[in-house]
């Protein structure tokens, strides 16, 4: 049976903070039936999490590079987890965020670019193992992208825009996929359950 784990948002709020998820996701996991557990930015109850599951979904959120205290908080708890879920073989899906995160855990880097929120643009698919058109058009919600010669060595493209920003990479164990848009905000549900078809099969 398919068990998802899904990462929080986390915000301040007075003199502690809040764990937060989006409904696009909530939606999601309503309307297909799927056992999801969201993963608290704890590091012991975190990992307790991950011993549950066996697909990860780091989604979007801030920006990997803001210096908030609640990214770094988020940062520390994911990398954490993204190294757990690496050595036990479980799949991780990275959106946006998610993805940038795995390219810097994996020694790839990040950098700021232009005209990449709250639009729409085409990707072209170098590669189509798993999503089999040439191209795309995809919501866009980062000011952090990552670049063709940002990539981590551990990745390899599937699709980039026009500007050769990637916009979509697979691990080269095929245990780790990363999306710089959102499935989960599109009106066609079919690409999001493309992914985690193709992940809970490896």
């Amino acid at each position: 049976m398919l068990k998802i784990g899904i990462t929080s948002n986390i915000k301040e709020y007075y003199k502690g903070y809040i764990d937060f998820i989006d409904h696009y996701w909530l939606d999601y996991f309503e309307k297909k039936n799927i056992n999801y557990y969201l993963v608290p930015n704890k590091k012991r109850l975190s990992k307790k999490k991950i011993k549950e599951i066996n697909l990860l979904i780091i989604p979007g959120g801030n920006d990997v590079s803001n210096v908030l205290n609640t990214s770094k908080i988020r940062n520390s708890i994911e990398k954490n987890l993204i190294k757990i879920c690496f050595e036990k073989k479980i799949p991780i899906l990275g959106i946006c965020r998610g993805a940038q995160l795995l390219n810097k855990s994996f020694g790839g880097k990040i950098t700021k670019i232009k005209k990449h929120m709250r639009t729409r643009h085409n990707i072209f698919f170098t590669n189509r193992e798993i999503i089999k058109k040439k191209f795309l058009n995809v919501n866009s919600f980062h000011n952090d992208g990552i670049k063709k010669n940002d990539l981590s060595k551990s990745f390899k493209v599937l699709a980039s825009d026009k500007n050769k920003n990637i916009e979509m990479f697979i691990s080269n164990n095929k245990k780790i996929i990363g999306t710089m848009w959102h499935p989960e905000r599109e009106k066609s549900m079919q690409l999001l359950d493309n992914l985690i078809k193709y992940m809970n099969k490896k």
